[in-house]
């Protein structure tokens, strides 16, 4: 009879401190990865604005917004649906919640080509601390991809493998190498959930989840921060630039022990790309670019013939190729890259200026002077 006494004597200390525990713990109502988190595309060409509701699905849920099954195609079309395309940033809301999507690029047309672990790293960046994933666009010719763009939504990463949802599809999660088009190596940009605002305008914190894996856990995405360089432009001089790199966060600094930096030989006229890679608690990658431009072009002559001119100029140091623009007075410019332009009109008067350019760096244009067609 005592060992019984005792026995529930301590079940009843077990119980009370579960239930303590389960008193500090976020329980979430709705399960992430049921089927009515997911969504079928209800039009061809509506994969971005199907996946953005499966996005937004899945993160009301986190919240235990019981409006959630208001989030679809049609009420998210009103909203973030513009030209045949999702929006790049739009606001969508529930009754008690105010949901901010936001586009990135992850490499390509924004940010230098990224690929293998370096890619993976980065789109893990972009999942840690998002436990309703993100929406992984694949763009024409962009990344090696040449079929028609598609978007699916990338659930998580588990067990070291990436799993997504394809709208296309009958829209569930599956490994992504089940999915249509989009792999982690052609994608070139991604739909995210930024920011959440309550009804009464009290912005929400990020919500974690039992369903984020381990490997998708709660380190600190570097590309949430800040980055800020010293010097974006610089003249050139024949010597290496290297500007000062800064990171916030919340206006705080991030510091330098968080994140190597990775330069490039920055010498000659040029748009330059600084990588910085995430460590410790940080993690993922970022890209910041400054420019090293030429000085200003000085024609030095304008010889006329026959429909065409031949300008000279004084060349500049840096490596650098020369754009000639020239016009009929008051007319659109026109851009020419030989020192002979031809096919002009006869007797006409045309405006000249040139300036050195190389590699997406561009200098200032020297003064403008005129010359008459013969």
């Amino acid at each position: 009879m005592r060992m019984k006494k005792k026995f529930l004597s301590l079940f009843g200390v077990l119980l009370l401190c579960s239930t303590m525990i389960m008193g500090e713990v976020s329980v979430h109502a709705y399960n992430i990865n049921g089927a009515d988190m997911f969504w079928t595309q209800q039009e061809k060409n509506t994969c971005t604005l199907a996946s953005a509701v499966m996005l937004l699905r899945r993160k009301a849920a986190l919240l235990n917004d019981a409006d959630y099954k208001s989030i679809t195609e049609a009420s998210l079309k009103s909203k973030a649906w513009n030209n045949g395309g999702l929006k790049w940033d739009f606001e969508f809301s529930t009754k008690n919640y105010t949901y901010t999507v936001q586009h990135a690029a992850i490499d390509s047309y924004k940010a230098p080509d990224v690929k293998g672990e370096a890619k993976k790293n980065v789109v893990l960046s972009w999942l840690k601390s998002r436990p309703e994933g993100v929406c992984l666009y694949a763009r024409k010719d962009y990344n090696g991809f040449h079929d028609s763009n598609h978007c699916v939504l990338l659930t998580d990463y588990t067990g070291g493998l990436f799993y997504a949802a394809d709208p296309a599809k009958n829209a569930s999660r599956v490994t992504i190498d089940k999915v249509r088009k989009v792999t982690i190596e052609n994608a070139a940009s991604i739909w995210y959930v930024s920011k959440v605002k309550k009804s009464n305008g009290a912005v929400v914190k990020t919500v974690s989840s039992s369903s984020s894996s381990k490997d998708a856990g709660s380190a600190i995405a570097l590309s949430d921060a800040k980055m800020s360089l010293s010097t974006v432009y610089y003249t050139y001089n024949g010597q290496i630039r290297k500007p000062k790199v800064t990171f916030k966060m919340n206006n705080k600094t991030v510091s330098s022990a968080h994140y190597s930096l990775s330069y490039p030989n920055a010498k000659n006229v040029g748009k330059y790309c600084i990588t910085a890679k995430g460590k410790g608690e940080y993690c993922g990658n970022k890209h910041a670019y400054f420019y090293i431009l030429p000085k200003a072009v000085t024609i030095s002559s304008l010889k006329k013939k026959k429909k065409s001119f031949t300008v000279s100029y004084k060349k500049v140091q840096g490596n650098v190729k020369y754009q000639i623009a020239y016009r009929i007075k008051n007319g659109s410019w026109e851009y020419a890259y030989s020192s002979t332009v031809k096919n002009l009109k006869s007797k006409k008067t045309y405006q000249v200026k040139v300036r050195a350019y190389n590699n997406g760096a561009y200098g200032s244009y020297g003064k403008v002077k005129s010359v008459k067609t013969k």
